[in-house]
């Protein structure tokens, strides 16, 4: 009965001697603020319209009419550790989540794992009476957990989510997403309709939760948390959004680098004498540019302006559904983004960005201008170059990754017509991201809770800044520091110290440089031989932060050692043959990728073919790169995409009857390989090269008996869709071999 300790009735033995008795059930307090964060993904300072940039949001641009700008808001330089911190109000390394929640060195500071002594935002709001609500990305549970065998206790739903709608990974196809998930439970879509589009998607699901949450219960205050995907890799746009910024680039990236620096100034923004950094190496002049690639370059800041003119549309369908229904006054709305623009496609950009993932080179140019017409669209995995995310990050200098004013910081929107009164307004107070959820509590009156899953729960890093915006009060803050990828930085009071590194070199520990914000906006001007003794004083405070906040060890290493790294039994896991079965959806690309990732593997694949049945056998990987097995016309076909390098080997005549049909593959080393088929025991067709081998980048595993959602084979998909077989299967097995030499170095 000790379950029942709590009950304040009697019971006795007929319900004439008994008092019933209910206990109290939690409600928020009367009056309580809806809350929504609009979470971007890798935009930058200048991205939108409010902040300076070409691009169309006039919703986001409203936001900040009815609420205030800050200029002087920073983040963790990349996606995991920034929602880490953004949803936990403290430091990202302290929570586990120094790098991104893929990779898990060995180090309390990277596991990837957020503690549960650390409770979360939805966590606290739901205590106190909120229903939580989140539609888009995650991204802040280990690669190794984010399968149906793994452990959930850091899963969305079991980290305070009521309802969670999007998907577990760090980015995904826009138009055909990978393991969109409802809870706990990937959704079963073999095929996306024809128009479909993840930020649609997710704001459409969002509105729909918060209709139904009012359809039941119109008092109860909800938290909303739409974490989309753009602006990540892929840059992948709708047709029609796309088309309407044609030409609007011709000009390149120097003019509209300068143009929204201008504006900027002429918005009141950055000070009148705010320099404009000298431009990465990798960012030449457009005038320097060679005039046969300009329309290529072009077309990928057209895909990115069409992403965010996209998510701008739905921030304005989320704001004009809360006006319908007389709530968007007493709604905090937040619009931020994780860190800023990035520099990783390179001096050209990438059509088909994650090749990079598997350590391939981009295609020559020439290919890479023959695909234009792709570019953007879903045949695309694209990224712009380098110079396009410097205009991004418009007037910092540096990147995503790194600790330079073009990662760290980012432009954040904060409205609630009910309280914030001087709308229109800039604040240039500091602030940082583990500030977000004590000034939210703050301002919705939720106490922080005491203990998180049976512990108690640990302090927050972060501090209310809730009277910088009703007040204007100055900031509780005045330091903070800083780390992603071995880069590094410490601010406080005005001055910043920084030291950016080299990819696959020792870390420096010695190439700091100082900057006086509070005279050089756009840190363009290097104080240190001046100033060497605030220098030190700064450099030290880094030291003292990394020591207490788990920064330490640093890794500068580059791809794939730094995102290879996991736990010895993960390695060892992939070892081992698989079993697979018609059936269950996808087998996630955590579990099977490793099996066949640059090495020795056999793929075979037992069914029965009766005249006249077609459809895929199996097929792995997606339009990255990955091969699929089917049958058409009563032949056995193979075709292997080698991320974007396609080879079909010649089409095989079947006999009806029950069959065994293998893929045998060689790794040759130096990412070369072979592969050949066999049926019955029989060579079917001869050796033959298929390169290079595959390795990480694709965002979906295997099929058995269709080709779900992103397709291997896009002729294939264009003919037949998913193309489920007709006859039956009975299993389908990996079985891992050799890796090759240069994978064991």
């Amino acid at each position: 009965m000790s379950e029942f300790a709590e009950f304040a009735g009697k019971i006795g033995r007929t319900r004439e001697e008994s008092t019933p008795w209910w206990p109290e059930r939690k409600t928020a307090r009367k009056g309580a603020p809806n809350i929504v964060i609009v979470f971007m993904d890798d935009m930058g300072w200048s991205d939108p319209g409010c902040y300076g940039s070409e691009i169309d949001t006039p919703n986001i641009d409203a936001l900040a009419a009815r609420g205030v700008r800050l200029t002087h808001y920073t983040t963790h330089a990349i996606c995991s550790p920034a929602r880490a911190a953004l949803l936990t109000g403290c430091n990202a390394h302290g929570v586990g989540t120094g790098w991104l929640a893929n990779n898990h060195p060995g180090y309390p500071g990277y596991s990837g794992e957020l503690p549960m002594d650390a409770a979360t935002l939805p966590e606290t709001l739901r205590a106190a009476g909120y229903e939580t609500i989140m539609v888009g990305k995650w991204h802040n549970t280990p690669a190794a957990d984010n399968v149906p065998g793994g452990s959930k206790h850091n899963w969305p739903s079991q980290r305070g989510f009521d309802t969670f709608y999007g998907f577990m990974d760090g980015e995904t196809n826009h138009f055909f997403p990978a393991r969109l998930m409802l809870g706990n439970q990937v959704l079963p879509v073999d095929e996306y309709p024809r128009d479909y589009y993840t930020g649609d998607d997710w704001m459409n699901q969002a509105i729909r939760f918060v209709k139904e949450l009012r359809e039941s219960s119109p008092e109860k205050p909800f938290f909303l948390y739409v974490a989309n995907n753009a602006m990540h890799a892929p840059l992948q746009a709708k047709p029609s959004d796309m088309a309407k910024y044609k030409g609007r680039y011709d000009a390149g990236w120097t003019a509209a680098r300068e143009a929204r620096h201008r504006r900027q100034i002429e918005m009141g923004l950055i000070p009148p004498g705010t320099k404009l950094p000298a431009s990465d190496p990798r960012a030449p002049r457009w005038d320097d540019t060679a005039p046969e690639n300009r329309p290529l370059y072009a077309r990928h800041m057209e895909a990115f302006a069409g992403m965010l003119d996209n998510a701008d549309q739905n921030i304005g369908k989320l704001v004009r559904y809360l006006e319908s229904i007389g709530e968007l006054d007493n709604t905090i709305i937040l619009f931020s983004s994780d860190n800023g623009g990035t520099d990783a496609g390179g001096e050209h950009g990438m059509v088909l960005n994650n090749r990079r993932y598997s350590g391939l080179p981009n295609h020559p140019l020439e290919h890479e201008r023959g695909m234009l017409s792709r570019l953007g669209g879903p045949q695309s995995i694209s990224l712009y170059p380098t110079a396009w995310g410097e205009v991004s990050n418009t007037p910092f200098p540096s990147f995503k990754t790194y600790t330079g004013g073009g990662g760290r910081r980012v432009s954040f929107i904060a409205s609630w017509p009910a309280r914030i009164k001087d709308t229109g307004a800039i604040r240039r107070q500091f602030m940082h991201v583990t500030d977000v959820m004590p000034t939210l509590l703050d301002m919705a009156g939720v106490p922080r809770l005491e203990t998180s899953h049976g512990k108690p729960a640990r302090a927050l890093d972060g501090v209310s800044c809730a009277r910088l915006f009703l007040e204007n009060a100055p900031s509780p803050r005045s330091e903070q520091y800083y780390e992603c990828w071995s880069n590094r930085a410490y601010y406080r009071s005005g001055w910043l110290a920084r030291s950016l590194q080299i990819r696959d070199t020792p870390v420096d520990m010695d190439n700091w440089t100082l900057h006086n914000l509070d005279e050089d906006f756009s840190e363009s001007t290097d104080l240190a031989a001046q100033h060497p003794q605030k220098l030190k004083e700064l450099v030290d405070a880094f030291d003292a932060a990394a020591w207490k906040h788990f920064v330490y060890p640093l890794d500068n290493r580059g791809r794939p050692g730094k995102f290879s790294d996991v736990p010895a039994w993960m390695r060892e896991r992939s070892n081992h043959p698989r079993r697979f079965v018609p059936g269950p959806q996808t087998a996630a690309r955590t579990d099977v990728m490793p099996m066949i990732a640059n090495r020795a593997f056999r793929i075979r694949v037992r069914f029965t073919q009766r005249a006249g049945d077609a459809g895929i056998l199996w097929s792995l990987g997606d339009t990255i790169g990955g091969m699929v097995m089917y049958l058409e016309s009563d032949r056995v076909n193979f075709h292997y995409n080698g991320f974007g390098v396609p080879v079909n080997f010649p089409p095989v005549n079947l006999a009806p009857g029950a069959h065994e049909a293998v893929i045998e593959y060689e790794a040759l080393g130096n990412r070369r390989g072979r592969g050949r088929l066999l049926i019955d025991g029989g060579e079917a067709s001869a050796w033959t090269e298929l390169s290079p081998t595959l390795m990480n980048g694709p965002f979906e595993g295997l099929d058995v008996g269709l080709d779900r959602r992103a397709p291997v084979f896009w002729e294939l998909f264009e003919r037949h869709g998913s193309y489920r077989y007709t006859g039956s299967i009975d299993e389908v097995w990996i079985e891992p071999g050799a890796r090759a030499a240069a994978q064991e170095k």
